[in-house]
């Protein structure tokens, strides 16, 4: 047996992953399927999309009375999120990032099978998306914090977004196969994916620093040789892990990394984190993406609703799909900017459009113009701001905080997203102007804030992003 004595060395100034360029195809690979419970979710994202007449669900699937009963069966979803992100990131450190992780296929599972047997019942459809919604929100913690746990400095960003990219796969799915599927046979493909998952995901190798913490060094050993190649220096990981286990133990040179700065910076990292959700959620995305059908219904597109839910599926899958190319070569803070602007701008245009279509001065030949906005908006939007904001409190605040903090940022993550769609049905319909306007502001709010205060970390290890934003806050509080 293998002791964790037997990988000390001497404490280097080196990043996780060492001097040597480890192979990232592997870890890759890993993240990737880890993500496929991402695609898994996104099928609940996308499911069950907001119908052109309270009557009906994709003129197929189940019968309801009112409105108000139909904006319940579409978001009930986020307040199972918001409840299944809060003890995601405390569970996958006791119980290991795969094994929980294979574990949400339960509810997915059962969830999605409710809705299948019971599709004459409001309540047990309710219930069956609640199920469904708790597997998600803590899928939306859990990929994160294995992706940051398998992924080197150098893919940690391309590793990232396949969370994205997966979700926006399930969601184009979704658009698709309800418009061509009964619910019951809908609800049974969706209750197929989670066990693919589990077929694909069960040979991936656990998280390196979780068996480390276990005392299970010969495994720990065994996955960071099968993440990384043959050739990677197993001490330097090791060397890391134990830095981990005892936050005061072998204080740095550098004043910014000892305790006080360490605070300093998880503070910040925090702060950082929970405005990146706010201008993620509060750019009203979520809603647009729910909603869609609606959207285009009210604001007289010539467009059909069902195929421009569809049209739109297909953008944001395609400016996901583009992130993972730019995402370590561009980095975050470019693309957040990038993104950012462009929501602005779309947002703005779709308050003009409203306003000019209320006061009855559109020419039916600009009728076009909301679908070419939405998907404009939408591929920008998961350019930047839909894929960064899930994986980037990971890098902010490092392994030694980010359960906890993962779990928390989500919940409040998942909470302004059930308060954007729970208001936007109304809001939509009596205050269009009002509504896209807020947006507008509220995004132009998160453009400046990502412009003055988030800090670039691609390709930087968890001691140069801590000492960056320890630095950074110094300046700033002076």
């Amino acid at each position: 047996m293998l002791s964790e004595s037997s990988f000390s060395g001497a404490m280097e100034k080196q990043p996780l992953l060492s001097s040597k360029k480890p192979s990232i195809r592997r870890s890759l690979l890993a993240s990737f399927l880890a993500s496929v419970m991402s695609f898994a979710s996104g099928t609940v994202v996308g499911g069950w999309t907001a119908p052109q007449h309270p009557e009906t669900v994709a003129d197929t699937m189940f019968m309801m009375e009112t409105m108000d009963q139909t904006s319940w069966v579409v978001s009930i979803y986020l307040i199972g999120a918001l409840v299944g992100a809060l003890p995601a990131g405390g569970l996958s450190r006791t119980f290991g990032r795969k094994k929980f992780l294979l574990s949400l296929a339960i509810p997915m599972t059962v969830g999605w099978l409710l809705i299948m047997f019971f599709v004459n019942d409001v309540y047990l459809i309710l219930l069956g998306r609640f199920l469904c919604g708790l597997s998600l929100g803590a899928v939306t913690v859990a990929v994160p914090l294995y992706n940051y746990d398998v992924a080197p400095d150098v893919c940690r960003g391309r590793g990232g977004v396949f969370l994205d990219f997966m979700l926006c796969v399930g969601i184009l799915y979704s658009y698709v196969a309800s418009s061509l599927l009964g619910l019951f046979m809908f609800a049974f493909t969706c209750a197929v994916f989670p066990l693919v998952f589990c077929a694909l995901f069960w040979r991936m190798p656990e998280s390196p620093l979780f068996l480390y913490s276990r005392g299970r060094f010969v495994d720990a050993k065994a996955a960071l040789i099968w993440l990384y190649g043959d050739d990677f220096d197993v001490s330097v990981a090791f060397d890391e892990f134990a830095k981990l286990q005892t936050e005061d133990d072998a204080l740095p040179v550098e004043k910014n990394l000892q305790p006080a700065g360490r605070k300093r910076a998880f503070v910040k990292a925090v702060v950082l984190s929970l405005g990146l959700a706010t201008t993620q959620r509060l750019s009203g995305a979520g809603a647009i993406i729910q909603y869609t059908s609606k959207l285009f219904s009210i604001s007289g597109s010539s467009v059909a609703p069902n195929t421009a839910s569809i049209i739109t599926g297909i953008f944001q899958l395609i400016g996901s799909g583009i992130t993972i190319f730019l995402i370590d070569r561009v980095g975050r803070r470019r693309l957040l900017l990038l993104s950012s602007s462009v929501v602005v701008a779309c947002l703005s245009m779709l308050t003009m459009y409203f306003y000019f279509l209320n006061k009855g001065m559109l020419e039916n030949s600009l009728k076009i113009l909301p679908i070419i906005i939405v998907c404009t908006f939408i591929s920008f939007f998961r350019l930047g701001l839909g894929p960064i904001p899930w994986f980037i409190t990971t890098e902010l605040i490092g392994a030694d905080h980010s359960n906890r903090a993962q779990s928390c940022i989500v919940s409040y993550s998942w909470i302004l997203s059930f308060v954007v769609m729970k208001t936007f049905v109304t809001l939509v319909d009596d205050w269009p102007v009002a509504l896209w306007l807020g947006y507008t502001i509220i995004s132009v709010v998160g453009y400046l804030f990502i412009l003055f205060f988030i800090p670039e970390t691609n390709n930087k290890n968890a001691d140069e992003i801590r000492l960056s934003l320890a630095k950074t806050y110094q300046i700033n509080s002076s």
